[in-house]
């Protein structure tokens, strides 16, 4: 992982880990000070419950910091690092979608800008994050009209260090050409299914 190691060494034990992550679990994230299990879905500090009736998983960069679910995260400068082997977009219409997964040429970790929250309610306590998305470039707009957030890792100590106020200089400076993209089974499309082969890429020739 190389100097990833070094900003990712703070790995919490009690987050979830696999290749069919969905929304709602604990993922491993990481803010200026430490790796956090996060609830993958921002709760804000105003809500009475630690859920939310909306989906907060994804934050569109172009309304992160006016919705009132980020705003509060966005004003605090409240960064956070999620790093994954990749992520899953599908292409084709209803219920019969094509998966593919996206991730580095050099298989180092893919890590995307996040805000993180920490809802407090009585003796409840509860970390939380969502992952920053914005219009696809390049090579994945193709693939879907969004992508997330992706950092390097100079950008990704920025994000961390120097908060929002680096965020139009990380929009535009995206390195997509290190991404790479291809189709795998439609197995991944069942929360049930769990496995490294779900991310494997399909044979030429073979039916998902």
């Amino acid at each position: 992982m190389g100097q990833w190691s070094d900003l990712l060494e703070d790995w919490p034990e009690d987050a979830e880990l696999g290749y069919n992550i969905a929304p709602t679990q604990m993922i491993p994230a990481f803010n200026a000070e430490h790796g956090l299990a996060m609830r993958w879905g921002i709760v804000p500090p105003w809500s009475k419950e630690p859920s939310t009736k909306y989906a907060t998983f994804n934050a569109r960069s172009e309304s992160v910091a006016d919705k009132p679910a980020f705003r509060h995260a966005w004003n605090k400068s409240q960064t956070c690092l999620i790093p994954a082997v990749g992520y899953y977009e599908w292409q084709g219409t209803k219920g019969n979608k094509q998966p593919f997964f996206i991730r580095p040429e050099n298989e180092e970790p893919l890590v995307m800008a996040g805000l993180w929250e920490h809802w407090r309610q009585n003796e409840q306590s509860l970390y939380s994050c969502t992952i920053i998305t914005q219009a696809s470039s390049g090579k994945l707009e193709d693939l879907h009209s969004r992508m997330p957030l992706i950092l390097e890792f100079d950008q990704a100590e920025q994000w961390l260090n120097d908060g929002v106020s680096v965020f139009e200089q990380l929009l535009t400076n995206q390195n997509i050409e290190r991404l790479k993209f291809y189709p795998v089974d439609k197995a991944v499309n069942r929360s049930s299914q769990e496995g490294e082969h779900l991310i494997e890429p399909l044979a030429a020739g073979e039916s998902a």
